[in-house]
């Protein structure tokens, strides 16, 4: 990771469009895209965010001040922030400013892996927290992608939903027991299909939503996926 400047953020993308997924889906809302990553989930739909032997750095981060992507923000005119990435909480410092320049008014969503602390300032102010550990599928060892205190953390703020991304039906089992370690309520967990096209969505998705409704729990659309097959910027 490359040392981001004080004062900056190393930013990937930010635009408006409606949050795809999660218990929010379908508010309008603006992105901030962040760069970095913890992980390196071998289905990431934004490895451009953190993959910097597939992708140039230069071509994807800019190192933007905390007032000019402020600026940016309320140049698009939302009611709604989501801040995602990559992990954004690698840059939990300059999100702490940057939070504290925005509208008080602003709901603020931040999508994160789990496997990272937040900060007491970030509880205090974030609105809705989409947690995403992620499972075996992914490609990262367990050691390094579930991290139950933090996930327990997040269960306890009561703003915070559970979103486990599924390749197929038989991975619940698996989910079922991070929800139970990580202590999370059920009314709180959604599931979502792995799929970065409208042709992984459209194999994948029915199957995965049946049988997490007959479990009891919720399943997350992927709107940016339904109606963009997953282009960026959407």
């Amino acid at each position: 990771m490359t040392r981001v400047p004080h004062g900056e953020l190393a930013v990937s993308e930010v635009f408006a469009s409606v949050q795809g997924e999660g218990a929010s889906a379908g508010e309008p809302c603006v992105f901030l895209r962040l760069a970095y990553c913890n992980l390196r989930c071998s289905w990431c739909d934004t490895k451009y965010t953190w993959d910097f032997e597939r992708y140039r750095f230069e071509d994807e981060v800019r190192f933007a001040g905390i007032a000019e992507v402020a600026r940016r923000i309320g140049a698009l005119g939302e009611q709604r922030l989501v801040v995602t990435g990559g992990e954004p909480l690698l840059q939990t410092p300059a999100l702490e400013v940057l939070f504290a320049e925005l509208p008080p008014a602003l709901s603020i969503e931040i999508e994160t892996n789990g496997t990272l602390a937040p900060s007491e300032r970030l509880l205090g102010r974030v609105n809705q927290w989409n947690v995403s550990p992620k499972l075996a599928h992914s490609g990262d060892p367990a050691a390094k992608r579930l991290r139950f205190a933090t996930l327990r953390a997040f269960a306890a703020s009561e703003r915070a939903y559970l979103k486990l991304v599924i390749e197929h039906a038989a991975e619940l089992d698996e989910a079922e027991a991070v929800i139970l370690e990580s202590g999370w309520k059920r009314e709180r967990v959604l599931v979502m299909a792995q799929a970065s096209t409208r042709l992984e969505l459209r194999a994948r998705g029915a199957l995965i939503r049946g049988a997490a409704l007959a479990r009891g729990l919720g399943y997350s659309p992927r709107l940016h996926v339904e109606r963009w097959d997953g282009a960026r910027g959407k």
